[in-house]
């Protein structure tokens, strides 16, 4: 029956049921209501069940981890008091001899807890104990008691002067177990004996049981090499033996903390492990907390939850009993924390980094009601005054982080959202740290918010990550050097990605970055199909953590074939442990295939010279082009010895020089004259290799290939190169050439001299594009445009740019192509400044009258039409057009000469000029007539202008050759207000007609008609 039809039947029933019986259908709808919320309720339970002993498990660890770290810095505290002990006795010693330093041994035995010395000894450089104060105390004869057979004695004979801690030894003269510190006594550089400071192992031991007074709990001190110091309940069993050598700290020397989880071989227990390095000393703090205690209160929670679950599904009275166990639960589980809590705040002062609280105020101050001692190292000040105020803190943050950390702040008080920041600080000794710091707010009742949280050093972290994102860096390089492809086939999927790479070696960027693996099979060789799919499925399936390597062929856009050498692993597996993921590389061995396959057909068909000699210089084999070259006429060349073939005229020195460079290396490629059997002189390419490169006197092979056409060709060309350099050192400019793989193969002084570059041009050859541009920087690297770079960009074949010291560049670019085939580029530079001068000059004087210097005529109706441009776009911005016309000069010019009339025109010129405002501009259109272009004018404002402009140039004879030269001028006025130019140009013109025929030196306004 459909599942549909069986819930419409089931509601179906129900209703009916209710409508019939409304207790009994109640009481039905209630089961099932109970029956769903009940399923919901056992799937929760479970779900917190794991989480529970998730959380207790990350809680047990951390505590240890804290308390192993507590333990190593009291362990510290203590080592370094011995420390000072036994260089402060051996001062003494040195400088007092016994009876002086006598009284300094016994304050040393008051300066410890009473049974933690068993000892002080003091012996000569030959071992021989010369005091002791267990001979103060028991009637011994020291001379039997000697030192030289012990390690801690040994170690300081090797030159170790400092403090060394020795494995724990029973006592000759008290037959305890103790551990010895020793110290090289040492004046004017010779050792003059040693101190020894006997620890008793029972006084350690008894302080790590203080520490866990049970047995199921564990602590122990570790020297690095992996020997016991102290145990807190096994000390019979564990002195005098080592921990496993799998132990991380053993393993990993460089680590300063850890966890881990083991079975202890000692009792075998099962215990949560952490360990901590004492600082400065090769000593490991170590702790064990059982794992069946630490998990008994959680796995009793989860059984009793599991039982009262199950009792309160049966019966729904069984709930309040059910909900009391659990708060007696929770009750318990709070009283452990409670206990946990106290032994932490007890912990806390020994713990790196800062547990504190944090007060921000309504009234935007700040304070620390509590922050720990660490407070000190992380930041370099004292908790003291942090409780009234936190400022001192915020003063040592870096300064650019302190918005960022300011910022943080108040958005966690905004929305009582947890806090989290990395920030710096200058530390202790002003030491700059990067710091994490954590917390949760809560609102107080006076508004304020209060934080509670945890500050630690995570520089360490820091410089980690940044050497991790190097490292990325450096291998995206390599991958990028090698020029390999990156691969991956999702097996789930069954899809394969391409990156760039593979599908640049395919030549085929329609494919796309992904495709299916029927698509990818139909890429590969037919004889190829059967050894890829081995590779690809088998072998994976087989043994996942094997990597995939093999060769195939894929064919390219072209139709050839490319061979590809496959290589990758398994990344992710699914939930069986198949492979679900593969990642890898290709890389394009098609040229060593090729290269394979030439080699096999040389052996067979070789167009060079083969053989191979013993060491006595005898020749074994020789193939035919060997005796086709040098065999004597009518004698075989195979039983000859190589001195009897007159191959050079210093073969008695050279030979034997060859052959010694031939068993140093192993192989020797060289190039040199050798004549053949003829005499005549032929240039080989010579390949020395031993068959047996470690054995001096093993058989070589060498192989001659004949290249006397190359070496002329090669000759030719390295004269032809030197030639083209001369000609680039004398070209008036700068050349750069590249070839066709982007690589700098010419350039010449002028390149580096107009681009400004250091360097010297030989120190550019080889360098490619993109190193040239980091050389240029920014602004520069821009002037060596690349158009074949960007197939679908315009080619531009020359472009000009302002160069270093203000000097223009014209730089060409020109590809090197022949037949259709890109060979390289070159870039041609010239230094065009002058001629650009040149040109500005020439624009300058087109667009200037000469006589006056004002624009001519041209240039001034140019303005005119942006002035009616801006009008027409801006109707609001008020322009006027002036017309200008000197009254009578005509006569000026018959009377006194055109010289005369001339210096007129420059006076009219200079006191208009001088009339305008800045941006009013003005021009001669012709003879004595002159045009002004007002802007930002209204009718008024234009015709005051005209006005003043007019009385100042009646008031200003021209002072001539022909002395003073009194001028007026008629002005006609007329406003730019869109239209053409020569409307406006005939307004301007009329009104200026209206004034002259008005008598002259006046203005009038233009009236424009409509239409």
């Amino acid at each position: 029956m459909p599942l549909s039809s069986l819930l419409y039947r089931s509601r179906a029933t129900v209703a009916a049921l209710v409508r019939s019986d409304g207790i009994a259908g109640r009481l039905v709808v209630a089961w099932l209501a109970f029956t769903v919320l009940l399923g919901g309720y056992w799937l929760q339970l479970d779900h917190s069940h794991t989480a529970l002993v998730s959380q207790a498990e990350s809680l047990t660890r951390l505590r240890a981890l804290q308390t192993a770290h507590a333990l190593a810095l009291h362990t510290g505290a203590l080592f370094r008091k011995l420390d000072y002990l036994s260089l402060h006795l051996g001062e003494h010693w040195l400088k007092e001899g016994p009876q002086g330093a006598r009284d300094a041994l016994v304050r040393a035995h008051l300066a410890l807890p009473e049974d933690a010395l068993v000892g002080i000894d003091v012996a000569d450089a030959e071992g021989r104990l010369l005091y002791s104060t267990v001979g103060e105390r028991l009637p011994l004869e020291l001379e039997r008691y000697g030192i030289a057979d012990f390690g801690h004695f040994r170690v300081h004979l090797e030159g170790d002067k400092g403090l060394f801690i020795g494995q724990p030894y029973r006592g000759r003269m008290t037959g305890a177990w103790i551990v010895p510190f020793s110290r090289a006594l040492v004046e004017e550089g010779r050792l003059r004996g040693v101190i020894v400071l006997s620890v008793s192992v029972a006084h350690l031991t008894r302080a790590l049981r203080e520490l866990y007074p049970g047995t199921s709990d564990v602590a122990a001190l570790v020297l690095d090499d992996g020997h016991f110091l102290a145990h807190s309940n096994r000390t019979a069993g564990a002195i005098g033996r080592s921990v496993p050598s799998d132990r991380p700290y053993l393993l990993d020397r460089v680590a300063l903390q850890g966890n881990f989880d083991a079975t202890a071989p000692l009792d075998g227990v099962e215990r949560y492990y952490a360990w901590h390095r004492v600082a400065g000393f090769p000593v490991v703090a170590a702790l064990g907390l059982s794992k069946a205690d630490a998990l008994a209160p959680v796995r009793g929670t989860i059984r009793d939850n599991r039982l009262r679950s199950g009792l309160g599904s049966l019966l729904l009275l069984a709930a309040a009993l059910l909900i009391s166990l659990l708060w007696r639960r929770h009750a318990r589980q709070g009283e452990e924390l409670g206990r946990a809590r106290r032994r932490l705040e007890k912990l806390v002062g020994h713990f790196p980094g800062m547990a504190y609280q944090f007060l921000l105020r309504a009234d935007g101050s700040t304070s620390m009601p509590y922050c720990s001692p660490g407070v000190r190292e992380l930041y370099g000040v004292g908790p003291e005054g942090l409780q009234d105020s936190a400022m001192r803190l915020f003063e040592r943050v870096h300064a650019d982080d302190l918005d960022r950390l300011r910022d943080s702040i108040l958005r966690s008080a905004a929305n009582l959202a947890p806090w989290r920041c990395e920030f710096r600080v200058r530390g202790e000794g002003d030491r700059l740290r990067w710091l994490l710091g954590e917390a949760n707010p809560e609102r107080t009742p006076e508004g304020d918010t209060l934080w509670h949280g945890y500050v630690h050093d995570i520089t360490e972290r820091q410089v980690a990550a940044q050497q991790l994102r190097e490292s990325e860096a450096r291998l995206r390089q390599a991958v990028d050097a090698v020029r390999d492809g990156l691969w991956s086939w999702d097996l789930a999927r069954d899809r394969i990605a391409l990156d760039e790479r593979i599908l640049e070696m395919l030549d085929r960027p329609e494919l796309g970055s992904e495709m299916c693996f029927d698509d990818f099979c139909a890429l590969v060789h037919p004889a190829d199909r059967q050894r890829q799919d081995a590779m690809l499925r088998a072998v994976p399936s087989a043994t996942p953590d094997a990597p995939v390597a093999g060769d195939l062929r894929l064919r390219a856009a072209s139709g050839r074939w490319v061979w590809i050498h496959a290589r990758g692993s398994v990344v992710e597996t699914d939930a069986q442990g198949g492979p679900r993921r593969l990642v890898g590389t290709f890389s394009d061995i098609t040229a060593r295939v090729a290269a394979t396959q030439l080699r096999r057909a040389l052996l067979d068909h070789s167009a060079a010279a083969i053989a191979m000699l013993d060491a006595d210089l005898d020749i074994l084999e020789a193939n035919s082009r060997a005796h086709e070259i040098f065999a004597p006429p009518s004698t075989p060349i195979g039983g000859l010895k190589l001195t009897d073939l007159a191959l050079h005229e210093d073969q008695a020195i050279f030979i034997p020089q060859h052959y010694a460079a031939l068993r140093a290396g192993g192989q020797v490629n060289i190039e040199l004259p050798l004549r053949d059997n003829r005499g005549k002189k032929r240039w080989f390419d010579v390949h020395g290799v031993m068959l047996d490169p470690e054995d001096p006197d093993s058989d070589t092979v060498w192989t001659l290939v004949d290249i006397s056409d190359k070496y002329r060709t090669r000759m030719a060309l390295a004269t032809e190169r030197l030639r083209l350099k001369t000609v680039l050192e004398r070209f008036p400019g700068g050349v750069l050439m590249e070839d066709q793989d982007g690589l700098i193969s010419s350039v010449n002084r002028g390149f580096c001299e107009l681009l400004g570059l250091a360097a010297a041009p030989d120190e550019l050859i080889g360098l490619t594009h993109a190193a040239l541009c980091e050389r240029l920087g920014t602004e520069r690297m821009g002037w060596l445009h690349r158009p074949d770079a960007d197939l679908t960009a315009e080619k531009r074949a020359t472009v000009e740019v302002e160069g270093v010291k203000g000097r223009t560049l014209e730089i060409d670019w020109l590809p090197i192509e022949h037949d259709g085939r890109r060979l390289g580029r070159v870039w041609l530079l010239r230094d065009v400044t002058e001629r650009k001068e040149r040109e500005r000059r020439l624009a300058e004087l087109a667009a200037t009258d000469p006589l006056t210097g004002l624009p001519n005529r041209r240039s001034f109706l140019a303005c005119l039409d942006a002035a009616l441009d801006d009008a027409r776009r801006e109707p609001a911005r008020g322009s006027a057009l002036l017309m200008i016309d000197i009254d009578h000069f005509k006569h000026v010019n018959d009377t006194h000469g055109h010289p005369v009339g001339d210096e007129v025109l420059q006076h009219a010129a200079r006191l208009i000029r001088g009339g305008l405002r800045q941006h009013d501009r003005a021009g001669r259109l012709g003879g004595e007539e002159f045009a002004v272009l007002l802007d930002d004018v209204d009718a008024d404002t234009a015709l005051t202008l005209a006005e003043r402009l007019r009385r100042s140039v009646e008031a200003a004879p021209a002072a001539t050759a022909a002395g003073a030269v009194s001028l007026t001028i008629s002005l006609g006025l007329a406003l730019v207000s869109g239209g053409d130019p020569a409307r406006v140009l005939g307004d301007a013109d009329a009104a200026l007609y209206r004034a002259k025929r008005g008598g002259r030196n006046r203005v009038c306004v233009a009236v424009r008609t409509p239409g």
